[in-house]
C-alpha cells in the first residue's frame, strides 16, 4: 500500500516529484516573495495622473496622431528587400499546384540534409 503510494508521489522513471497541490503552493510562495522584494527595492513615483501613462514621442510634448497607413508601416523592410521581391514575383504565377510542388521539394531536401542523406 506504502509502495504505492509512494510511486504515485515520486516518478521513478522520470526522476521528480509530482504533487500538484504543493506545486501551486510553492508557485505562490514564489509570487508573494516576488511581490515584497519588487515593492521594497523598485521604484514608487508612478504616477497614473501623469505624462508618464502616455506613449513615447521622441521628446515631443505635443499630441500626435499615431496611425500609421499600412502601406507605410514596413516600407524600411520592403525597400531593402526590393530586390529579392522583384525576384519572386517572376515566379509568382498563382498556380497552387506549383506552390505545392515547391513546397514538397523544399521539405524533401530538408529531409534529406536533416537525415545525411545529401552529405
Amino acid at each position: 500500500m506504502n509502495g504505492k503510494i509512494i510511486d504515485l508521489i515520486i516518478k521513478p522513471e522520470i526522476g521528480i516529484v509530482w504533487i500538484p497541490l504543493l506545486l501551486v503552493a510553492v508557485f505562490f510562495v514564489f509570487m508573494v516573495v516576488f511581490h515584497v522584494w519588487g515593492r521594497k527595492f523598485f521604484r514608487n513615483d508612478y504616477n497614473e495622473n501623469s505624462d508618464q501613462v502616455k506613449p513615447y514621442n521622441s521628446g515631443n510634448l505635443d499630441e500626435v496622431n499615431y496611425s500609421v497607413k499600412s502601406s507605410n508601416l514596413y516600407w524600411g523592410f520592403k525597400k531593402s528587400m526590393d530586390r529579392y521581391f522583384d525576384i519572386m514575383k517572376k515566379f509568382h504565377d498563382g498556380d497552387l499546384n506549383n506552390y505545392a510542388k515547391w513546397f514538397v521539394i523544399v521539405v524533401a531536401a530538408c529531409f534529406l540534409l536533416i537525415g545525411g542523406g545529401l552529405l
